[in-house]
């Protein structure tokens, strides 16, 4: 993937929110049953949650079906898949067409659910999180970097790696920031505030980022990376490469995050355009 290629993507933004400690494995809430003001599908996946913390239902396992859950707790197909939809932000259970509903995570992940529908929406991922600078060291791109910055080999950048948080104890990715050479001063700025890297050399040098490119790729966090965020070296990720353009379409930035399975998720919702037959 390249800086070249275009995604014009929409979406929703929400954190993932791990659900109240207020309920107990026999299927009976301490509380929420209780209080009429909690929804429905919320004291739903709260009892199921329970069940899948206390062993009822093991990784790996599937969870029943929604005609067999509307007819366990007498509700609707909707107040289940609400549920479900909760469990799934959570990060506690993975639904694909045709396999069912199975149990992937023993409790509630730290998840964040990015919305973008311009330019300016990128602030909120910034705002909503707070990146950490690890180091930072001039370098020379090789041919795989030169590749997705869509510069020269041996072209001289300055690299940066951080990683990105949602609190103190949560790490969302590892993120590899480039940023020419003449740039480079603005490290010493990185991490003070929410201010995104873009902005800050808006500020700093009057450059504004005119145009955003991104790629969408699997990959797999190596040793130095994996320990970092906690995960086993080799575990899966999402690569998203952000590419920041100046009026001329010169590429001023470039990020490299890589997002551990069940951190991050990026919600697309395409809109037709016009009534095709």
């Amino acid at each position: 993937m390249r800086c070249t290629d275009k995604f014009y993507l929409s979406g929703r933004l929400s954190l993932g929110i791990k659900a109240g400690a207020d309920v107990v494995s026999t299927g009976e809430t301490k509380t929420s049953q209780e209080n009429p003001s909690v929804p429905r599908y919320k004291k739903l996946a709260d009892i199921l949650q329970a069940e899948i913390e206390s062993g009822v239902y093991l990784i790996g396992a599937r969870m029943p079906t929604e005609l067999e859950l509307c007819t366990r707790f007498n509700v609707s197909r909707f107040t289940v898949r609400a549920a479900l939809r909760r469990m799934i932000d959570n990060g506690m259970i993975l639904r694909r067409q045709g396999s069912g509903t199975t149990v992937v995570s023993k409790s509630p992940k730290t998840m964040f659910i990015q919305k973008l529908n311009s330019i300016d929406e990128l602030l909120q991922y910034s705002i909503d999180t707070q990146l950490k600078v690890k180091s930072a060291s001039p370098i020379a791109l090789d041919a795989k970097l030169a590749k997705i910055i869509g510069g020269k080999v041996r072209e001289s950048w300055h690299k940066i790696e951080a990683i990105r948080y949602l609190d103190e104890k949560s790490p969302i990715c590892w993120t590899d920031i480039f940023v020419r050479p003449e740039h480079r001063e603005l490290v010493d700025r990185i991490g003070e505030d929410t201010t995104p890297v873009f902005m800050v050399i808006q500020k700093e040098f009057n450059i504004i980022a005119e145009e955003v490119t991104m790629a969408l790729f699997a990959g797999s966090m190596t040793e130095k990376k994996a320990w970092a965020m906690g995960v086993k070296p080799g575990s899966p990720t999402l690569v998203i490469v952000r590419c920041y353009k100046d009026k001329a379409g010169r590429v001023f930035e470039v990020s490299i995050s890589e997002h551990p399975a069940g951190r991050f998720t990026f919600s697309v919702d395409l809109l037709r355009t016009s009534n095709a037959d």
